[in-house]
């Protein structure tokens, strides 16, 4: 599989208050020959806030996008990695459906 735009990857991802890191899946929104910007993938969703819940994607077809259980795409901060320093690994794709459903997210949260 090959790494492009909105591919589900997992990769080293800084924590949101730079404490440390972890690797997680991520979705990757944009990249260049340096950067992957991505969001975080979690799998985490009932405890957190109404707030937070709202910035949440829900992907629907978690196992075609090569995720092992039900999983949330956090849009509330893009992470960059940078790819010289960063091991990544391809998991999988958004279905069709639910590039469709984030595009139409993503227009309602903006």
């Amino acid at each position: 599989m090959e790494l492009s735009e909105h591919t589900v990857v997992i990769a080293k991802v800084v924590y949101a208050d730079g404490t440390g890191s972890k690797v997680r899946p991520a979705f990757v929104i944009a990249l260049d020959d340096k950067v992957i910007k991505t969001y975080r993938i979690t799998s985490q969703y009932e405890n957190k806030s109404e707030y937070i819940k709202s910035k949440y994607f829900e992907i629907i077809d978690y196992i075609e996008a090569g995720l092992r259980k039900r999983s949330w795409i956090d849009t509330v901060q893009a992470y960059n990695i940078d790819s010289d320093k960063t091991k990544i690994r391809v998991l999988g794709y958004l279905s069709a459906r639910d590039e469709v459903r984030l595009q139409e997210f993503l227009e309602q949260i903006e």
